[in-house]
């Protein structure tokens, strides 16, 4: 079988274009449906590209139809980080779903990871997204990863020069209305207001959530976020699936890392998914 080769292409928005790579099956693979990938925040997004591309790759073989973009100010699309908006970020995955529903028949699936989870649930939650949700090693709350993110300010000033005491932190400065830049990214009020807000719920339109938990160990239970979203999806009468796997943690080491037991795990737990029971 020909192996699955990525195109790239721009996909029109109003401020421009949302830089984009479809992978899509090879000839005489059976299509399944499609895949969103919707990615993690600032420095987790590029640490991870190699490993989106292997998964990518590797549904696309098995006959998925999959859409990794950048959004707005983010990688090779239109504009700067710090005009992005939380809003922005949304419409974005809407557009990305929109075309990717757009290519054929089948389920389609919302993939985020970390921060993305946040987003992919958010957009699905918003503009009624009749969608899948495989969600690889989620954030659970929008306000907690902004902290952790804001953080890295202070730790530049330990290891740089001395911080001047009277001048305001990075939070001070959001809340004030300005932009602040941090690990070479620029964060406006809008997309830090929407990030506070955030927290991974289940959307009413989500027919089925697969959580992966990801990193070295592999004999940890269900984080309490994932029981929640577990009891939410039984009430509900969707699938859930929660899976750990141990690899390494791709999206914030230094090295870039991979791990062929996760693309592994994500060709068998999407072919669980029949297209008959996710197909509207």
């Amino acid at each position: 079988m020909r192996r699955a080769q990525p195109e790239a292409f721009h996909l029109p928005a109003p401020d421009g274009f949302r830089f984009c790579v479809a992978w899509q099956p090879p000839a005489g693979v059976v299509r399944r449906g499609a895949v969103v990938h919707v990615p993690a925040f600032a420095e987790e997004m590029n640490k991870s590209r190699r490993m989106v591309a292997l998964q990518a790759r590797a549904w696309a073989e098995q006959g998925w139809t999959v859409l990794v973009p950048d959004l707005r100010g983010c990688g090779d699309s239109a504009g700067d980080s710090g005009d992005a908006s939380w809003d922005d970020w949304l419409e974005d995955v809407r557009r990305a779903f929109d075309w990717t529903r757009a290519q054929g028949n089948g389920p389609v699936w919302l993939w985020g990871l970390r921060h993305g989870a946040l987003l992919a649930t958010a957009a699905a939650m918003r503009f009624g997204l009749a969608c899948g949700l495989y969600l690889w090693q989620p954030v659970a709350n929008g306000k907690q990863h902004l902290q952790q993110f804001l953080r890295l300010q202070s730790m530049a000033h330990v290891v740089g020069k001395a911080k001047d005491e009277r001048a305001p932190g990075p939070d001070q400065i959001l809340q004030a209305g300005g932009l602040v830049e941090i690990a070479g990214y620029r964060l406006s009020p809008a997309l830090a207001e929407g990030m506070r807000a955030a927290t991974l719920t289940l959307p009413p339109t989500a027919r089925s959530l697969c959580w992966l938990q990801l990193g070295p160990g592999d004999d940890a239970g269900p984080t309490p976020a994932a029981e929640r979203l577990s009891r939410a999806c039984e009430e509900a009468g969707r699938g859930f699936m929660f899976e750990r796997i141990a690899t390494p943690s791709f999206w914030q080491t230094q090295e870039i890392e991979v791990s062929e037991a996760l693309t592994v795990a994500g060709c068998r737990l999407l072919a669980m998914e029949s297209a008959e029971a996710l197909c509207p």
